[in-house]
């Protein structure tokens, strides 16, 4: 009897540890899925001439920032220094290194890629002939 009765209780024993422990890998999966990378992005404002780099999951960036009404992409904001202005996310070209501005003049790639207004010389030009500038100096310095 005792034989069973120590056999029983070996059992007890590693039901309740395999349970315990699919519950910490159930609260570690849960856990990890809810974490999302940050991601810090980079604008530009029309107005003011400011850069400024925001982090996509801060507590503020909803707070603070607002989309502009009729500016081009719904990832234009209103500028947070100025209050005014049109800020527009900036892009940096993984070729050259160039900064320059989304969404104000956009041309893109067969992939979806925007396009480097410096290394797509007829992009650039086209983009200057019209009076857009989207490569400022205060990006480029």
């Amino acid at each position: 009897m005792s034989e069973e009765s120590s056999s029983s209780t070996t059992k007890t024993i590693l039901v309740i540890a395999a349970a315990l422990g699919a519950v910490a890998i159930l609260y570690w999966s849960w856990s990890a899925n809810w974490k999302q990378a940050t991601i810090e992005l980079g604008y530009y404002c029309l107005s003011c001439k400011q850069t400024e780099n925001i982090t996509s999951y801060q507590d503020d960036y909803p707070n603070n920032w607002r989309q502009y009404p009729g500016g081009g992409s719904d990832s234009v904001l209103y500028c947070i220094k100025c209050k005014k202005g049109r800020a527009h996310p900036v892009n940096d070209c993984k070729t050259c290194g160039t900064v320059f501005i989304l969404h104000l003049f956009p041309r893109y790639d067969e992939y979806g890629d925007p396009l480097c207004p410096k290394c797509d010389a007829a992009y650039g030009q086209m983009a200057k002939s019209r009076g857009v500038d989207l490569m400022p100096k205060e990006l480029n310095p």
